[in-house]
């Protein structure tokens, strides 16, 4: 007889055990070997500036929405030598509120409780998998994207909470601006459960007002103490434009080819896409239903993403679309059959395992290299005012250099602009630490050079050049 997973005490709990030790191997990495990725030391650096009085929309040059980044700063307004250690905690407090939030909306799809915190840990086993152990933008936006659906799936058509569906779907969107994606979904919900078009229009709008008024009440902010333009707001908002200059924001050939492939390694790391996937096409007919047809668009939309960049910490809003599309087509398979979750569950877990084991290397590693070269870079560079070109943008943060043009260059990664435009938008008295690789002698012939060291680079070290302009 084919044994049922979830009545199954051993297996179902020694995966939880497996679960939740591969989510607290990820902890242990970080707070073992505290250290600083590119894309956290660029965000950590623009929340230390915000508490220390930076104008986000007025002075730098950032096309990120700036929600996760001012809500990053607040510990910095009590003390600007908060260390790594409690940085990180703060940081991983939303992955409590995910777990709780997402268990809630998978009551919605299963009535059985052991479903629910079963497919509740392996998100989060999921999220540390790919990236969580970053600080990163994309766990708060999937906490408010999770408690709009939360809201709308418990008070469906109730006027207020479409409102606050709206707001939260705006808290999203100024988390990062791919949040927006799970707009047409909850569209589709309304719409279905208006059952007529009359209703359907009304209770949308509450929605739209919802989105809405944040927005205003923000430009009304921004215009009356910072002076910013309704129009330069907008654009900065939606990510259209920047202050100043016209320079490439993703600079990676993206490609369709490059997707796919993306994609197909996601299938393997995460198997459990598959399953959807024979779900999907196996009932067909039941596709537009408005449980299935909502979670479809959470997960196309989800995938959506992947147009504008495709690193492997965007599937963390990509993975628990995939489950609530997973239940939402094929519980009644899930819950006769949960057999066929086992092996999916021990290819994840063998995956993440070899993932775990490149990771603490690389963890290890960084956190020896960042320990080596704070004191290295804090004695050979005087300047607070410094551009990294061929090295971590990491080290804004931990030696604290500032922007030397933050409404051009700001903390933009250096492949992102030219070298001709990196040399002139630098200030007077402004400097740049830079690869001998990189140095053009006729780019840079209205700077001096001040210093020659090395640092580390992964386990090998390189020359940096350190250049002022005159």
């Amino acid at each position: 007889m084919m044994f049922n997973l979830f009545n199954n005490k051993m297996i179902y709990y020694g995966l939880l055990f497996l679960f939740i030790a591969l989510t607290g191997s990820y902890l242990f990495i970080i707070y073992a070997f505290p250290s600083v990725s590119n894309d956290s030391g660029y965000y950590l650096k623009i929340a230390y500036d915000l508490a220390n009085g930076l104008s986000f929309f007025k002075e730098l040059n950032c096309s990120y929405s700036p929600l996760v980044m001012y809500m990053l700063s607040v510990p910095f307004y009590f003390s600007d030598g908060i260390g790594l250690v409690f940085m990180f905690t703060y940081y991983f407090a939303v992955f409590p509120l995910i777990g709780v939030l997402f268990y809630q909306i998978l009551k919605h799809y299963s009535s059985s409780k052991k479903m629910c915190l079963f497919f509740t840990t392996l998100l989060i086993a999921a999220n540390f998998v790919f990236e969580g152990f970053h600080i990163l933008l994309e766990p708060y936006v999937l906490l408010f994207q999770l408690t709009a659906i939360w809201i709308l799936l418990t008070w469906k058509l109730k006027s207020s909470s479409l409102f606050l569906v709206g707001v939260l779907i705006f808290l999203a969107f100024y988390s990062k601006q791919y949040g927006l994606f799970i707009f047409p979904a909850v569209v589709f919900w309304i719409y279905k459960e208006a059952n007529n078009t009359k209703r359907f229009f009304i209770k949308t709008s509450y929605l739209g007002f919802g989105f809405l008024v944040p927005i205003l009440l923000a430009i009304g902010y921004f215009y009356t103490y910072e002076n910013i333009a309704v129009v330069n707001f907008l654009a900065r908002l939606f990510g259209i434009d920047a202050l100043k200059g016209d320079e490439v924001i993703t600079w990676v050939a993206y490609t369709t080819a490059g997707v796919f492939k993306k994609v197909g390694q996601f299938t393997i790391d995460f198997p459990f896409f598959a399953l959807l996937l024979f779900f999907i096409f196996s009932k067909k007919n039941k596709i537009t239903s408005q449980i299935n047809g909502f979670s479809l668009l959470l997960v196309i939309g989800a995938f959506c993403t992947l147009y504008f960049a495709y690193y492997s910490h965007y599937f963390q809003l990509i993975i628990p679309y995939v489950i609530l599309a997973m239940l939402s087509f094929g519980r009644n398979i899930l819950e006769k059959k949960s057999m066929i979750l086992v092996p999916l569950c021990l290819v994840f877990l063998v995956g993440a395992s070899l993932k775990y084991k490149n990771k603490f290397v690389e963890k290890r590693e960084h956190h020896h290299e960042q320990l080596v070269n704070i004191p290295v870079l804090k004695s050979n560079v005087i300047s607070k005012d410094v551009y990294l070109h061929g090295i971590s943008p990491a080290y804004y943060f931990l030696c604290k250099y500032n922007s030397p043009s933050y409404a051009v260059l700001g903390y933009k990664y250096p492949v992102s602009l030219t070298l001709n435009t990196i040399a002139s938008e630098i200030s007077k008295g402004g400097c740049i630490l830079i690869e001998p690789k990189f140095f053009k002698p006729e780019l840079f012939n209205a700077y001096s050079k001040i210093n020659e060291f090395k640092v580390m680079d992964g386990s090998n070290s390189k020359t940096i050049f350190l250049l002022e302009k005159n």
